[in-house]
C-alpha cells in the first residue's frame, strides 16, 4: 500500500471481516472536526472506492493533491460541493480539477473509550 501525496504516514488498521469487501479500505480519524456527525479521534471508518456520482453522502476526498478531507458531498457537472459536519464551518465548492473523490464511507468502528 502506498501513501497518498496528502497523507504523511500510513498505518495498518485491523478491520473486522464482516465489514470488508472488495474495493474497500479503512482509515483512522484524526482530530475532532467531525464530532457533530459522531465521528471521533481514533475511530476507524470503512471506505468503499468511489465508483459513481453521488448526492449527500459522506466521502473521503483529496483536495488539490495536498490534503484529505472527510465531508458530506454533492457532485454537480462543474464541481463538488463539500458540506462540513462541524457547526460554524463554511461549506466549500471545488471545481472537478481540484478534487478527487477517493471513496464513500460505508461503516464506522468507534474507538473504545
Amino acid at each position: 500500500m502506498t501513501a497518498l501525496p496528502a497523507i504523511a504516514e500510513l498505518h495498518d488498521t485491523p478491520v473486522p471481516k464482516r465489514v470488508t469487501r472488495r474495493n474497500t479500505y479503512a482509515i483512522k480519524v484524526r482530530g475532532n472536526r467531525m464530532n457533530d456527525c459522531h465521528l471521533f479521534d481514533g475511530d476507524v471508518i470503512i471506505i468503499r472506492r468511489f465508483q459513481h456520482d453521488t448526492q449527500d453522502e459522506t466521502a473521503v476526498a483529496e483536495i488539490n493533491r495536498r490534503s484529505v478531507a472527510l465531508k458530506r458531498l454533492s457532485i454537480g457537472h462543474d464541481g463538488v460541493h463539500l458540506q462540513p459536519e462541524q457547526a460554524g464551518t463554511p461549506a466549500m465548492f471545488l471545481h472537478n480539477r481540484d478534487i478527487q473523490v477517493l471513496g464513500l464511507v460505508m461503516g464506522i468502528e468507534h474507538q473504545a473509550s
